[in-house]
Parts: C-alpha cells; sequence; structure tokens
C-alpha cells in the first residue's frame, strides 16, 4: 500500500477571468511545433459563454453516450471526433474562459486550434478505454490534459528515502510512471519538465516508460523549499519568463513534507504572483493551475495543503491531493490519476461544487504583499 491522503473537499470556487487580448504563435511553451489541445470539462461554470461569437452556444450534447459513440470491433463505446469537440470546447468557454486567451474566442479560431488535439484525444479514449479498462466517462474527462503542457516538481528532501522504510521513494516512482503513462497520450512528447527542489538537473519531454532506475539513481538531500524552487525551475522558466507560452501550463508538485528553509508565506505568494502576471501579460487567470500530492503520513505536508486547498483566493488555481490508495489498484488508479491530472482545471475532479466565472481585475494582487512574513522563516 503506497501513501498518498482523502481529498479535502473545497467551498465553492470561483474562477477569475478577465481577458485580455494575445497573438498567439503555433508553438508550446516548450518550443516545440505542436497544434492546440482540447479538455473536456465536468461541470459548466455559473455564467456566460466567454468571449466566443455573439450568441453562439457551446456545443454540448446532452446525452453524448447514447448520441454519439463509435464502436471499435470489440464492442467499446468509444467517444467520436463531435463529441470530444463539444466537451473541450465547453471547457474553453465556460470552465476556463480564459484559455480563450490561448485558443482563440471564435468559433473559427476555436475549431481551427482544436482540430489536433480532438484527434489525439480520441486515440487517447480509444487506448485507455480498449487497452486499460478505463470507463467510457472518464477517459473523456482525461482528455482534457490533452489542453496542457505539464511540469513535475519533486521533492527529493532526505525524508524522501529515510522515512518509511524507503516506501516514499516507491510511491514516488508509481506516482511519476502513471502520470507518465496516461500523458504521454495527450502528447506525444511527453512531460514538458522533470526537476528536482534540491538537485540540479530534471529531464525534458519525459516519455521513460519506468523512471525507477533515473529515481533511485538520484542523490536526495537538502530541505522542502517549495516556493524557491517553484518560481525558480518552473514558472520563470515555462510561464512567467517565457513570452512564447501559447499552451496553459499545469504544474504537478510532489512533496512529503512541510515547507522548510524559505519565509512563510512565500509559496502562496509565488503562486499568486504566477497567476496575476499571467493575467497582465494578456495570458489569462488560467495559463498556470497547480496541483499538490503529499507522499507519505508527514502532519507537517497535510498542514500545508490543508492551508492552500482553503485558502480563499488560492483555492481557485490551486488542488491538492492527501489519500492512501494502492495506484496499482485499478478502482484505487482511476480516481487518484485523474484526481492528479484534471483536479487544478475541472471543479468535479477539484471538489468545488461549482465554478462562479468573476470578472475581476487583479482580483489577487490586493493581497500579494500579505503573505510573506520578513521575520518569520520555515525552519
Amino acid at each position: 500500500m503506497s501513501t498518498f491522503t482523502t481529498p479535502f473537499r473545497r467551498g465553492n470556487a470561483k474562477v477569475v477571468s478577465e481577458h485580455g487580448s494575445a497573438e498567439v504563435g503555433q508553438v508550446s511553451s516548450s518550443g516545440d511545433e505542436e497544434s492546440y489541445s482540447a479538455m473536456p470539462g465536468g461541470r459548466r461554470g455559473s455564467r456566460g459563454k466567454g468571449e466566443v461569437t455573439e450568441g453562439q452556444k457551446p456545443a454540448v450534447e446532452k446525452n453524448p453516450v447514447a448520441n454519439s459513440a463509435a464502436e471499435c470491433p470489440e464492442g467499446y463505446s468509444i467517444p467520436d471526433y463531435q463529441e470530444i469537440y463539444a466537451k473541450l470546447k465547453d471547457v474553453i468557454v465556460e470552465v476556463r474562459p480564459s484559455l480563450q486567451n490561448m485558443y482563440g474566442k471564435t468559433e473559427m479560431e476555436l475549431n481551427e486550434r482544436l482540430e489536433v488535439p480532438i484527434k489525439r484525444g480520441e486515440e487517447m479514449a480509444r487506448k485507455l478505454i480498449k487497452d486499460m479498462g478505463c470507463s467510457r466517462e472518464v477517459a473523456k474527462e482525461l482528455t482534457v490534459i490533452t489542453l496542457y503542457d505539464v511540469a513535475i516538481l519533486i521533492d527529493d528532501s532526505d525524508s524522501m528515502i529515510d522515512e518509511e522504510g524507503g516506501k516514499r521513494k516507491e510511491t514516488l516512482v508509481k506516482y511519476i510512471d502513471n502520470i507518465t503513462e496516461i500523458y504521454s497520450m495527450a502528447k506525444k512528447s511527453g512531460i514538458l519538465a522533470m526537476r528536482f527542489m534540491n538537485g540540479p538537473g530534471g529531464k525534458k519531454d519525459w516519455t521513460g516508460e519506468s523512471s525507477q532506475e533515473y529515481l533511485s539513481q538520484h542523490i536526495y538531500g537538502g530541505v522542502t523549499r517549495i516556493g524557491t524552487e517553484l518560481k525558480r525551475k518552473i514558472l520563470d522558466v515555462f510561464a512567467t519568463k517565457n513570452q512564447n507560452q501559447v499552451r496553459p501550463l499545469l504544474v504537478l508538485i510532489v512533496t512529503d513534507g512541510m515547507v522548510e528553509g524559505e519565509k512563510k508565506g512565500l509559496l502562496k505568494k509565488v503562486i499568486r504572483d504566477c497567476v496575476n502576471e499571467r493575467e497582465k501579460a494578456g495570458k489569462g487567470f488560467d495559463a498556470v493551475s497547480f496541483q499538490f500530492s503529499r507522499i507519505g503520513n508527514d502532519y507537517g505536508a497535510e498542514e500545508l495543503l490543508t492551508g492552500l486547498e482553503n485558502d480563499s483566493d488560492l483555492g481557485k488555481f490551486v488542488d491538492v491531493l492527501p489519500i492512501e490508495f494502492d495506484i496499482e489498484n485499478q478502482l484505487d488508479k482511476w480516481f487518484v490519476v485523474p484526481k492528479i491530472l484534471l483536479g487544478a482545471i475541472l471543479p468535479n475532479w477539484g471538489g468545488g461544487s461549482e465554478h462562479d466565472i468573476v470578472k475581476q481585475k487583479n482580483y489577487l494582487a490586493e493581497k500579494e504583499e500579505e503573505d510573506v512574513e520578513d521575520d518569520d522563516w520555515a525552519e
């Protein structure tokens, strides 16, 4: 049995969106030539249609299972092109409307930029259902991640190998392997970047079938400076200092302990500053999403994640996973892996009951200086 934590239930989450103008090219944040991907939505937001052509209604089918299913030879019901298109478009227009800053605000732009991602989503859903035993609805939800680049920040402090008889590192290997397996279906080049909090280097375009050898060779040691290293190794590189970001970024942070070696409140400030900067740059409040997973049973890590999840502002952009599970068990796997990949994007996976779409400029900026106390350090 590997250890992560039961998801904390969040209150109503409000996605704060302000649509700036941005001219977007066809290059991913990694610099690769790639068409845009699309995402299925889950629950709709409670307002409006974003900024699509006036009078246009999102093409969402009421009963996609009955109305549009392609049958493969063995009789599995696979979502077809039109069904996935409707799902992805609904997410961009209603669930995460500021994604229109990257994917387009008109019917013509959306049709053009979603064409290749939808085809990839079809292939992904077919493999998930037919070859991996995933349910049809979960498979359709997972096609959401074809819209996103994914980067992983790994806590490589001493406790990752010293505590719980090495079980934490075993869980880390399973985590990386399962996320890589699913995400590589959404994007052929795989995980955009995999970085360690303390150690140098890392991997780019990771598609490895097994991370066991790579993670075993890594030298573990140091403290858990999540805010510092999240900004330096992930956000500065792929978001805030990346003028060519044309795909939203999902950042997965894996930790087994509480923050150490940096000012208290810095992590929240880093997230808040990133969200505000991307909005001001014309990419939108939804340009970066954050998912935190806890490995192990450290109370400090639980306290950290609880604070993020319950934050009245940041909870809209952050999801956390604390759960006990066996990722090799099919019932656990098809909850845990989608939760990791979708929890920060879709409200039904994140625990929020709805997304209210609120247009309020600089919503997070009002508190950007309140969280960090100059003389208060996490030890």
